[in-house]
């Protein structure tokens, strides 16, 4: 046997339509978000709040046709009219609430409303950090090229004898900063510490003087003939006087030629003289 659904008591007839637990919900949020409108910016603040929730709800419910906290019908035209009458009173309640609130600037100097007569202290200028230091450079001096001439060498040659070299020139300053940037740079030192090499390039003047002439062949009277070292030498010859180049008169009247004593008029009888 099923129960019959409740009746109205007052009336005594109709059943009753059970409020569901989501209208409750929606009920206490709005209600909830209103008094927090009301604490916070007075009863247009509230009334704002509250047709802000209401009018979210009813686009959802006009755009997806699904029941709501508001428990409208799912026809759209009542949705959309639910909407409408919500967002004209969100207009409505945020002039007014612009109305009642007027934004003033507070000026530099005022808070709360007080005006402050003390003078701002200015601020303290920051000392700047002075630092030292001792800073060496280098530089390079470039070698010098220089050229002799010898006369060992042969004419038209030459050749690097000695390489040169560049040589090293350290600077020494004492460097002043201020908050990390140089302000003055002192000379303290310049030293050579490497002294540069000159290149020397050697020139040959040398010039090789020429050949003896070759010596005039001997005018003979009785023919030539070479002797062991090569050389063209005058047969004895019989002469009136010892000729030019006799070297010997031999025994038999004749005057030898030759270079060397050994041998000499060895077929004229030997030597009877020598010149």
């Amino acid at each position: 046997m099923t129960t019959p659904p409740p009746t109205d008591p007052r009336s005594g007839v109709g059943p009753l339509r059970k409020v569901p637990v989501t209208t409750w919900i929606g009920i206490g949020c709005t209600a909830l978000l209103a008094l927090i409108g009301l604490a916070s910016g007075g009863v247009w603040m509230m009334i704002f709040l509250a047709a802000l929730v209401v009018l979210l709800t009813a686009i959802y419910g006009w755009a997806f046709r699904r029941p709501t906290w508001l428990r409208l019908p799912r026809k759209r035209a009542v949705g959309g009219i639910g909407a409408a009458i919500a967002f004209v009173i969100l207009l409505g309640s945020s002039g007014a609430y612009g109305a009642t609130h007027p934004e003033t600037s507070i000026p530099a100097g005022v808070t709360h409303g007080v005006v402050s007569s003390s003078t701002p202290t200015p601020s303290a200028t920051p000392t700047p950090v002075i630092t030292t230091k001792v800073v060496a450079e280098t530089a390079v001096i470039p070698f010098t090229s220089t050229t002799v001439d010898s006369a060992t060498v042969p004419q038209g040659t030459s050749s690097i004898t000695t390489a040169g070299a560049n040589g090293v020139e350290t600077k020494t300053y004492l460097v002043t900063y201020s908050d990390g940037v140089e302000t003055t740079r002192v000379l303290q030192s310049d030293v050579v510490t490497t002294p540069p090499v000159a290149q020397v390039t050697t020139v040959g003047t040398y010039v090789a003087p020429p050949p003896p002439p070759a010596p005039a062949a001997p005018t003979c009277t009785n023919g030539t003939y070479v002797n062991s070292a090569g050389n063209t030498v005058c047969r004895p010859e019989t002469s009136a006087g010892a000729p030019p180049g006799a070297t010997a008169k031999c025994n038999d009247g004749t005057y030898s030629f030759s270079q060397t004593r050994r041998g000499t008029c060895s077929s004229h009888g030997g030597v009877a003289e020598w010149l």
